[in-house]
């Protein structure tokens, strides 16, 4: 995924054939970062993200971001990119560097499982995780959390988070609905209703 920030390119993208600990790999990166486990010298990330940054067509610094646990993907809502700086969603951790150098900020673990996407929310971010949801300040501390009756993952096809005019749009695993407003408070409660069919005994089927 490449967008234009400034007079910079700014690429971001999976790199799952990089092996860490190998000289036979396609890709150079001037920075690493895993603090996963090591074992006989082969490390075993389950997301790899790529990004490197280029000034008129030159490469000018690049990184690959290694985190082991839930494995996640780059999508439009992965990385949010503002004020010479890009926040980027990855497994359960948002990390957050300077542009165009990549220098590192601070790295920080918000849901336990994954982080599935991050958003703008005024003047911070929006975190969808698996068992809760976060708003964050851009320097990566917790303003409010909330938590549904179940993940925030839904089988049925509906969206688990949508931001509207001051309200926020959430449906669980079960399709119960919630609303909150941007301070995290809870507006509406719509509990999934499920109809109970009337059932014939096997009796008067057959009777």
């Amino acid at each position: 995924m490449k967008l234009n920030y400034k007079n910079f390119e700014i690429e971001v993208f999976e790199d799952l054939n990089y092996i860490l600990n190998s000289v036979d790999n396609l890709r150079q990166y001037k920075k690493i970062y895993f603090d996963g486990r090591q074992q006989e010298n082969q490390f075993y990330p389950s997301s790899k993200y790529g990004i490197v940054i280029k000034e008129c067509k030159i490469e000018i610094s690049s990184i690959l971001i290694c985190e082991i646990g839930w494995t996640t993907k780059v999508s439009d809502n992965s990385f949010i990119i503002e004020n010479d700086k890009i926040w980027i969603s990855i497994a359960n951790k948002i990390y957050c560097f300077k542009i165009p150098s990549l220098e590192l900020i601070f790295k920080k673990e918000f849901d336990s499982f994954a982080n599935f996407s991050i958003y703008k929310l005024e003047e911070d971010i929006l975190i969808h995780g698996e068992l809760e949801i976060f708003r964050i300040s851009k320097e990566g501390d917790v303003i409010w959390t909330f938590g549904g009756r179940d993940i925030w993952v839904n089988i049925e096809g509906k969206t688990e988070l949508s931001i509207g005019n001051n309200t926020i749009r959430l449906f669980d695993f079960d399709s119960n609905e919630y609303v909150i407003d941007f301070n995290g408070n809870q507006v509406e409660d719509n509990p999934r209703i499920v109809s109970k069919e009337i059932k014939k005994k096997w009796w008067k089927i057959f009777g």
